[in-house]
């Protein structure tokens, strides 16, 4: 085992596990290295650009998620996913999305279309801000970057319910990360809300996110449990068929 290699992947991960920009004493106490070592390391990691620095912190880049990208699409997400998509869809008679991150927004990567003919209307590509959307909520608790991107701009307010305190965004966030699901209530759209649940893959790594998007007047106290339930239930079967762990895929289904 090559152990330049060994260390340099220690210091990249923490730098991807670390909620905010990281010093390079900080980084040598976690990985427990020498401050040489480490500066080495991260100027390496600078140059190929899978590391940002300012004022003497280091924090991972984007290029991270873009390299992980390139294997969702190996993995066929779309061909694997799509049944069990289309699967929900059917049950609820609400559209289904499939998302992945972008930062602080969220790219629709596909869909299946519901039966009503009043449904939230939307196009495979399209973007939503990760702050205000369902989707994008579940990345914010789960993805190791796309919180620290989103809180590193003003938080745009969509209606009166969009979120724009970031305190108040974390509080939220941690919400999702408990429940293993996210709810939007109105908050990019006035009139459409969404729910959200993860999707997995190998190694247990958050792929994508899959919820419903449907009109306020359809998301009711009568059926929020019901429709949280299946979305759950239909990312956790997402999960199993792209190779999560059992463990993770099925997490907080009884909860």
């Amino acid at each position: 085992m090559d152990k330049t290699i060994v260390k340099g992947m220690a210091v990249l991960e923490a730098l991807v596990a670390s909620p905010e920009p990281v010093g390079v004493s900080e980084l040598a106490r976690q990985v427990g290295l020498t401050k040489s070592n480490i500066h080495r390391t991260l100027q390496t990691f600078v140059e190929l650009g899978y590391v940002a620095s300012l004022n003497g912190r280091y924090s991972a880049t984007l290029k991270i998620w873009q390299q992980g990208a390139k294997v969702i699409e190996r993995l066929d997400l779309r061909h694997t996913i799509r049944p069990i998509m289309d699967q929900l869809a059917r049950a609820t008679l609400e559209t289904v999305h499939l998302a992945i991150s972008a930062g602080p927004e969220v790219i629709y990567i596909e869909k299946s279309e519901g039966v009503h003919s009043v449904r939230a209307f939307s196009e495979i590509g399209e973007r939503a801000p990760a702050h205000c959307s369902a989707t994008g909520k579940v990345f914010l608790a789960f993805h190791p970057t796309a919180l620290r991107e989103t809180l590193s701009q003003p938080l745009r307010a969509y209606t009166p319910r969009t979120i724009t305190d970031p305190e108040q965004l974390e509080a939220a966030v941690a919400d999702v990360r408990e429940l293993g699901f996210a709810i939007n209530r109105g908050e990019w759209e006035a009139a459409v809300g969404g729910v959200s649940a993860p999707v997995w893959g190998p190694d247990n790594q958050l792929i994508a996110s899959m919820g419903l998007t449907l009109p306020l007047s359809r998301f009711t106290d009568e059926n929020q449990a019901t429709l949280i339930t299946q979305v759950r239930a239909a990312a956790a079967e997402a999960s199993r068929a792209l190779g999560a762990s059992p463990g993770i895929a099925g997490a907080r289904l009884v909860a």
